[in-house]
């Protein structure tokens, strides 16, 4: 299974994933507005058994005499002064009756007198508030006086009748999101693998090639007939030369990774020339260049100015850049620009090759990222040259552009800070 196809499973999993938890927050609002509606049908139910307990039932109608100034709160019409313990027992067995298990705080206020004549702190068996402390109990003032019933820890006592739901939710929520982290971890190591996988492919077809054009050359070399034509013999050393320059480029950009993957690109700052920094790199392809009939045009500054920089990193960048310019064009023309402004130093290198469409130009600086070509192997490389040369750039902190057309060309420009 590739990466991609995985990658697609595993967003609809946790697309399918973040519903269900959704789902469950839903069901869990749901479920406690529930509670919280049943808790007030049976508070008023209780209401409607004291009326009865004081025959007082038929004197009052419900829905006129039941008030709710807010969800804690509920004022029962009473005209008339009930005894304390009256209230007391009452209260307590109705709440009981109607499955109201919390402590309610309790006063009867007085119309004429405009005040409490008295409060009382009604316990509950399941209550865990054994004092009457806090919450304090406000006036309602009304023309007509009113039995109150205050619940100060109803929200509590509704969600500690929800405890299993909530505990049964919130283990469901957990598996699913160590489910979705352990997919997330899988595609990673899948995609490593891939990569690693891909890696291992390209390194033993980059390095295979060129050995086995080295052994051919040894081979013909070794023959008496090839030494008697010094025009062939000519032409086999240039092809081993070639061939040896391309694998030592190669292990000079793995041995960089490997080193600035290990610890942080370490940068020794020197006295370097650009420019000869870029005739050194053509020199070294010279190989290349001379097999693919590449055309190269100079246009430098005529200063030949010095900057401060690590002059073999930014040699080995300069030459994997210009390298992609030879290597990427059918009839390579590369243009090699130098330019120096008050604060900056400017590399521009342009070419006439296949050119890389815009979705895939912001990933060319990954580590083994290659540009999708059909075939793995129809252009060489490794995917390391540029993410090493934008290694490189950013430890001077400068900074690298590309603009590229397909099938006109590609510029690469780096530029340097002087200071």
């Amino acid at each position: 299974m590739r990466s991609v196809t995985l990658k697609w499973i595993l967003l609809s999993t946790a697309i399918i994933i973040s519903l269900i938890v959704a789902m469950q927050l839903v069901w869990l609002s749901k479920q406690y507005t529930r509670e919280q509606k049943e808790f007030t049908v049976n508070v008023v139910k209780s209401i409607r058994g004291l009326y009865e307990d004081f025959n007082i039932y038929g004197d009052y109608n419900l829905r006129n005499s039941i008030e709710l100034p807010d969800k804690n709160s509920f004022l029962m019409r009473l005209d008339t002064v009930l005894d304390k313990q009256t209230i007391l027992d009452s209260l307590s067995s109705e709440l009981q009756q109607s499955d109201v298990f919390t402590d309610c705080k309790v006063a009867f206020y007085n119309a004429p007198a405009h005040k409490y004549l008295y409060k009382i702190y009604l316990p509950a068996a399941a209550s865990h508030y054994p004092t009457n402390e806090g919450n304090e109990m406000p006036a309602f003032k009304r023309k007509f006086s009113y039995l109150f019933l205050f619940f100060p820890h109803r929200d509590k006592y509704i969600l500690s009748q929800m405890v299993w739901w909530v505990i049964s939710c919130v283990i469901l929520i957990l598996l699913l999101i160590g489910f979705a982290i352990s997919l997330f971890y899988l595609y990673r190591q899948k995609f490593l693998n891939e990569v690693q996988n891909d890696f291992i492919r390209n390194v033993t077809h980059e390095f295979q090639t060129p050995l086995t054009t080295l052994t051919l050359g040894l081979d013909m070399l070794s023959k008496p007939a090839t030494a008697a034509q010094p025009e062939k013999h000519s032409k086999y050393i240039k092809l081993m030369q070639g061939q040896t320059m391309y694998l030592k480029q190669h292990i000079e950009n793995l041995m960089k990774v490997i080193t600035t993957e290990s610890k942080r690109l370490v940068i020794v700052k020197e006295k370097v020339v650009p420019n000869q920094l870029i005739k050194d790199a053509v020199v070294q392809l010279f190989a290349s260049i001379d097999e693919k009939n590449a055309v190269i045009h100079y246009h430098l500054e005529d200063k030949n100015e010095i900057i401060t920089g690590d002059g073999n990193n930014l040699f080995v960048a300069i030459l994997n850049v210009i390298s992609n310019a030879v290597k990427y064009a059918k009839n390579p023309v590369i243009r090699l620009e130098t330019i120096s402004s008050s604060d900056a130093y400017i590399i521009r290198i342009k070419d006439n090759g296949i050119g890389i469409e815009k979705k895939y130009q912001q990933k060319l600086f990954k580590k083994f990222y290659r540009v999708p070509t059909g075939d793995l192997h129809t252009v060489k490389g490794l995917g390391l040259g540029l993410y090493f040369v934008k290694k490189v750039v950013d430890a001077h902190k400068g900074t690298i552009t590309i603009e590229s057309v397909p099938e006109i060309g590609t510029i690469f420009t780096i530029s340097l800070p002087k200071h």
